[in-house]
């Protein structure tokens, strides 16, 4: 994964919600494949009430016959209209694993995350185990946890090698901090999620932009692919427009206007915190 470091990949959670045209976005996620995406991310968790693997499905069949590699998780369903559940117990690993193996019609899946560390009754250790096993049995060619705490991230280490770790992590919030640095110290890749929200004002960077004609948001995710030498950004694009937007920025420019811009602009959301 290493190679994958300071990408945009593509989520396909904004995608696998509600009502949508599913011709449309198989269209969007494949002008991303088309320009270079490198990475779709997905999840069980991302579905229809009567649809209970959407978002893999849509996954699947939009980088077939690609060299994408495909993260998806598992030990969190939809159960309702409103309603999840998270369960990271061995069983359920495996039950998941093995289904995201028929959806994607392979042998082994390219990266598979534990979705809701945060969320689960069982120890991370448990889960972590059910994937390693996995791994060792070739269906797994890396494994990750996501939405995950350090504390959990040092217990899970002890049980078996990490490959990735997703987490929310921000341009102007940046969640993640702690998380980062534990990956960063361990040489692990980060995957950002939800990369620009909650939004913030940023009027060093919005005038930036306006200088350079180029979208605010490009210049936020230019931003956090410095931030870090482990980080990844997912791009929750539903449009071809912003999905290309988005992959500009692992090429826009990162000089000291733009360095200087964002530190400011961090200054700016870290004044406005409570004392």
């Amino acid at each position: 994964m290493k190679e994958l470091v300071g990408r945009v990949a593509l989520g396909v959670a904004g995608l696998s919600f509600g009502p949508r045209d599913r011709a449309a976005d198989l269209a969007t996620i494949r002008a991303g494949l088309a320009a270079g995406t490198a990475v779709l991310d997905t999840a069980r968790a991302y579905a229809h009430v009567d649809k209970p693997l959407y978002g893999e499905e849509l996954a699947a069949e939009a980088a077939r016959g690609t060299s994408a590699i495909v993260g998806t998780k598992g030990g969190h369903s939809r159960t309702g209209a409103t309603t999840w559940d998270a369960d990271i117990s061995a069983p359920r690993i495996r039950s998941d694993v093995e289904t995201s193996l028929r959806v994607f019609g392979g042998e082994r899946l390219d990266l598979y995350y534990l979705h809701r560390v945060d969320l689960a009754e069982q120890p991370v250790e448990e889960g972590i185990g059910a994937l390693a096993s996995l791994r060792d049995e070739g269906k797994l060619a890396r494994i990750g946890l996501s939405n995950v705490g350090v504390a959990e991230l040092e217990r899970a280490s002890t049980v078996a090698r990490i490959d990735a770790v997703q987490n929310h992590h921000s341009a102007m919030g940046r969640e993640s901090l702690e998380v980062l640095a534990w990956c960063e110290a361990n040489e692990v890749p980060f995957f950002a999620y939800s990369p620009l929200r909650p939004a913030a004002a940023a009027p060093r960077l919005t005038a930036l932009a306006d200088t350079r004609g180029v979208s605010l948001q490009r210049l936020q995710l230019r931003a956090l692919l410095a931030s870090s030498p482990v980080l990844s950004v997912i791009s929750g694009a539903t449009r071809p427009q912003t999905v290309l937007d988005s992959l500009a920025a692992e090429t826009e420019p990162w000089d000291e206007a733009l360095e200087t811009a964002y530190a400011e602009d961090l200054a700016l959301v870290a004044s406005a915190l409570p004392s």
